[in-house]
């Protein structure tokens, strides 16, 4: 999985956005807030982990079970695929 160019994540104080961007912004003003743990899965599909992977890190920086963290990562995976922001 892939996102798509003209997708672009900032912090604003202690929130973070994603924001459209260029060409992509024209067709889809698109403007998403993330929390701590989104903007950190955000991050791991963007440096290509899958889903095992970024389950594993979740599961290891929040002591939480690996069933769980799963869970919890596909669920906004889905949630990012409806929005159509991966390629």
């Amino acid at each position: 999985m892939k996102i798509k160019d003209g997708f672009v994540k900032c912090k604003i104080g202690e929130k973070y956005l994603v924001v459209t961007t260029g060409e992509l912004s024209k067709k889809n003003n698109i403007m998403i807030e993330l929390n701590e743990t989104s903007s950190i899965i955000w991050d791991c599909i963007n440096d290509g982990l899958e889903i095992d992977d970024i389950a594993k890190k979740l599961s290891n920086d929040f002591s939480i079970s690996l069933e769980k963290a799963k869970a919890d990562t596909q669920k906004l995976i889905d949630s990012m695929a409806n929005a159509g922001i991966f390629e």
